[in-house]
């Protein structure tokens, strides 16, 4: 099992850099007004969201565990100094932080982002177990069709599914006969597993996605996802789609047809096991220029990049009573 691991995550190892699509990059200017939502991008599938004080984090990932580490099934734990940096770059208090599912790559830092920004949890049963066995001290366990209202926030829960890797989602454990009683036999087994230790200890749980709404505005966000389930019938102003498998680019046409999305932010492209400081790198099994051409085909729809901590505020729909004028928004060459 670990000899499959290391062969699949290996192949991320290279990839080429945002300097090969400069012209996609979007981040504000210093003279961007910043009334609209500004959101910036963490690395993997994180993203912080921020309206007038107020901050939403997605997935926060700082620790960037080590190819070997993961490979190889050795323990891994968060790193607090790149935490630490992480968190220089962001609002010093969040609302709430929302998982899309229980991988490390998702979870494994929020315990401690979640001290250090007093936020609040909300994720899957499981992925609130995970994170309080990990550290956490609480979580609110939600499931698809619930909503949220927290600050500016509206946060609707939507049902997802995660990426196969030869036809099995990665670090799954197939659904037990105590199905009809999930939440009791997670728990139950949450007890007896104790702390999470390795990469496969963090399980993917249920996946889920967000529509999240403020300002008159609507963000949709998953980490990915296959043809099986694809994102609500709705216009949205910004659609973050997981890109990082080809289960989610087999998906792609279908997923924008049903938002037709304003703006387009593939998400989770980036090698997830460099470091944050080493720059921005896509992973080998990202195929970006299948995105650009897939996206080329929504007319309405404008496909953006983000680069790590570089804030981007989203521009108010035309004719939108609440718009704010953004004339100093630029690319970024």
């Amino acid at each position: 099992m670990r000899i499959f691991l290391w062969l699949i995550f290996s192949a991320q190892a290279f990839g080429a850099g945002l300097d090969h699509y400069a012209q996609l990059v979007v981040n504000d200017s210093r003279t961007t007004p910043r009334e609209g939502v500004r959101v910036t991008y963490l690395g993997t599938n994180g993203y912080q969201f921020e309206f007038k004080g107020h901050a939403l984090l997605v997935d926060p990932y700082f620790s960037r565990v080590d190819l070997l580490r993961v490979g190889l099934g050795s323990r891994i734990q968060p790193n607090a100094s790149r935490i630490n940096d992480g968190l220089n770059h962001l609002a010093p208090k969040a609302d709430a932080i929302l998982v899309t599912h229980g991988h490390f790559d998702h979870l494994l830092d929020v315990p401690a982002v979640m001290a250090k920004t007093r936020a609040r949890l909300i994720a899957s049963a499981s992925s609130v177990d995970l994170a309080k066995r990990a550290g956490a001290s609480s979580g609110d366990a939600i499931k698809p069709g619930d909503v949220r209202r927290i600050g500016p926030w509206k946060i609707r829960v939507l049902p997802a599914t995660h990426d196969r890797l030869f036809g099995k989602v990665p670090f799954d454990r197939p659904p037990s006969q105590a199905d009809l009683f999930a939440e009791a036999a997670v728990k139950a087994e949450a007890a007896k597993a104790g702390p999470p230790q390795r990469a496969a200890d963090w399980i993917c749980g249920e996946p889920l996605a967000f529509l999240i709404e403020m300002n008159g505005q609507c963000i949709y966000v998953d980490s990915g996802g296959t043809p099986m389930q694809l994102p609500p019938n709705e216009h949205v102003d910004l659609a973050i789609l997981g890109m990082a498998l080809p289960d989610s680019r087999a998906r792609l046409h279908a997923a924008l047809e049903r938002l037709h999305p304003r703006y387009i932010l593939p998400s989770h492209q980036d090698d997830f096991f460099r470091p944050l400081s080493a720059g921005f790198q896509f992973g080998s099994l990202t195929d970006f220029p299948f995105v650009q051409r897939e996206c080329a085909q929504q007319n309405r729809s404008r496909l953006i990049l983000l680069d790590y901590f570089k804030p981007w505020t989203l521009p108010k729909a035309a004719g939108s009573k609440s718009q704010s004028p953004n004339p100093k928004q630029r690319i970024k060459s």
